[in-house]
């Protein structure tokens, strides 16, 4: 009974992942260039924020469940255990901070988390 149960709530745990990941990739949808920029760079959302897209304006909308569930793992795995530091170095930088880069930009942004 208890592995039943232990079963149905890790369904149920990434279902909700799954959810949460859709209704923000849709809400990432609708915002304009500017305001992803700024939410990337600044982690600052719009105020207010913006009405979610109507049913049908995302791509997302008509594709299947399988496909976006494929999706949904290729995200997980891209960027599940990240901290927040690796994702702010790849923002400014457009690579991973375990990739090897020599370009100027990429060490100030190394030596800078290194101070910190």
């Amino acid at each position: 009974m208890r592995k039943m149960l232990n079963a149905r709530i890790a369904r149920l745990e990434r279902e909700k992942r799954f959810r949460d990941w859709f209704l923000w990739v849709r809400f990432l949808e609708g915002l304009t260039r500017h305001e992803l920029e700024l939410y990337a760079l600044e982690g600052q959302l719009p105020e207010p924020l913006p009405n979610p897209l109507p049913a049908g304006a995302s791509p997302l909308d008509g594709m299947d469940r399988k496909n976006l569930i494929r999706m949904w793992e290729a995200n997980e795995r891209t960027f599940g255990n990240r901290t927040s530091e690796e994702l702010n170095f790849t923002v400014c930088t457009e690579h991973w901070p375990e990739q090897r880069c020599d370009e100027p930009c990429c060490l100030k942004v190394k030596r800078r988390a290194t101070e910190e």
